[in-house]
């Protein structure tokens, strides 16, 4: 199910048209049943990898899950949101709830895309129609302009859920890109009015604000809110980390602390944040950091990328320059990128920025293309890092510096593809007239309705003697017999 627009096009949103049922799926290295029966339009089926690894690791999180299910059951319908500050678990909070539920489903993802509002809409829309088996065979053509197709889809697709709740789940309202977007108009298009039985579960960053005007009910459940609930989590989320890893165990009796004294330490560092933690029983189980006590450690996310900044020799004197700005590279391209790449918009050497993508890659994410590995920032809030102004301050290194060299490498290589196109174009040019050309010596002219003899052929010396000897002949011939 497809919009009629770049219909050559795979859809933007990632969907397409799956046949049969996924039982099961392979899922950050592990196998995850999935219950029989799901429909094509599930975003199990849809988005494993994705999912997979939002839930790598997860734990707890009842409480929200219970607020969710009593807001649906008390009221009709209505808009849930989860908000919490980065690396706290709002993505994987809800990419674990439309697991268990199989519920409709959309991920904004400010790096590498979905992030506007037509991606969304065009997703929902063809979900809402796999799903329901609503009577379109494509997309109206503006669809994607304004939220009415959807309210449309939404009102049909109740009528044949049979009292059921229609429940979706949207991600990451903060890092949708409203650039394209109607002034004035709710974020995504949301609709301002929902049918009974339809619920959106929301997630945003605390501190961020969106235009979202409806008159149904409304619930923001704030993480921070449960601050005793989050520690329990975290507490647990360390715990399954040590027993599942014998190398973290290790290191944790290297440095003479038992299992308790390591988990009450870095719980109490982490903040309730679970992205510190991936970095830093990471970078422990890989046997970084074995000259600082634990009371040593930064406490908090941020303060987490600060440590880490200097330890790489960021604010050395003399300023690393080029891998300062090989790191703003790759913070700054919200594509996967290669190696190669990198080398091609920096113009540094591989062994660079190969020693680059060592230091930083707890901070990566890798991803094979095309049979090349590329890298994307992990996580949105390194990013936030980057872009912070004492940062910036505390190098040359500037952001539109940054993108220039981008844009600079990008449109060479345009110009490289418009000139080789310039050449092919020439070359069938040429060869068509050489075609002509040939056709014009060997094949008969065509003028109206009358065929021209084709043009005659040189002829060889003997071929002349012949035919003067035999004129000569025939001309004596008639002289004699006048």
């Amino acid at each position: 199910m497809t919009s009629n627009k770049n219909t050559n096009q795979e859809s933007s949103s990632g969907i397409s048209k799956v046949e049969g049922n996924i039982t099961a799926e392979v899922i950050a290295g592990q196998y995850i049943n999935m219950p029989e029966g799901r429909p094509a339009s599930s975003p199990i089926n849809r988005f494993p990898t994705l999912i997979g690894n939002k839930i790598e690791g997860f734990v707890g999180r009842e409480y929200v899950f219970d607020a969710i299910n009593k807001f649906i059951a008390e009221r009709s319908n209505g808009y849930f949101t989860i908000i919490g500050d980065p690396g706290q678990g709002k993505s994987t909070i809800l990419a674990k709830y439309v697991q268990d539920n199989d519920c409709i489903a959309h991920f904004n993802i400010a790096v590498e895309g979905p992030n506007q509002a037509y991606q969304f809409l065009e997703n929902i829309s063809n979900q809402l129609i796999q799903r329901y088996e609503l009577p379109y065979d494509s997309l109206p053509d503006n669809a994607m302009e304004d939220g009415q197709f959807l309210g449309r889809l939404l009102d049909e697709a109740v009528q044949k859920n049979k009292g059921e709740a229609l429940i979706i789940a949207v991600d990451a309202l903060d890092e949708v890109d409203r650039s394209n977007d109607r002034k004035g108009a709710n974020i995504l298009y949301l609709p301002a009015y929902l049918p009974e039985k339809v619920y959106f579960i929301l997630t945003r960053r605390r501190d961020v604000e969106v235009d979202l005007t409806n008159y149904v009910s409304n619930q923001i459940l704030n993480l921070a809110d449960y601050k005793a609930d989050g520690e329990r989590d975290i507490r647990t989320y360390i715990e399954n980390r040590m027993s599942n890893s014998e190398k973290l165990r290790q290191r944790i009796e290297k440095r003479g602390q038992t299992s308790q004294e390591f988990t009450d330490k870095i719980a109490e560092k982490s903040e309730n944040n679970f992205m510190y933690l991936r970095y830093v029983l990471l970078d422990i189980e890989n046997g970084q950091y074995n000259d600082l006590a634990l009371e040593q450690f930064p406490k908090g996310l941020q303060a987490y990328y600060d440590f880490h900044w200097i330890r790489m020799g960021m604010k050395n004197d003399p300023l690393p320059v080029a891998k300062i700005k090989l790191v703003y590279i790759l913070g700054v391209v919200r594509q996967p990128i290669s190696r190669s790449k990198i080398c091609a918009f920096s113009d540094e050497e591989e062994y660079t920025v190969q020693q680059v993508l060592n230091e930083w890659k707890q901070f990566l994410h890798q991803i094979i293309e095309e049979t090349e590995k590329c890298y994307i920032v992990y996580h949105s809030s390194f990013r936030d890092f980057l872009y912070r102004k004492d940062i910036l301050e505390s190098h040359p290194v500037e952001l539109p510096y940054i993108n220039r060299l981008i844009a600079e490498h990008e449109l060479k290589v345009l110009e490289g593809i418009r000139q080789r196109k310039k050449r092919r174009k020439k070359e069938k040019l040429l060869n068509q007239n050489l075609s002509k050309k040939d056709n014009l010596e060997t094949e008969p002219e065509v003028a109206g309705d009358i065929q021209q003899p084709a043009p005659k052929k040189d002829l060889t010396i003997l071929q002349k003697l012949y035919r003067f000897f035999k004129r000569l002949i025939e001309w004596f011939i008639d002289l004699l017999t006048g």
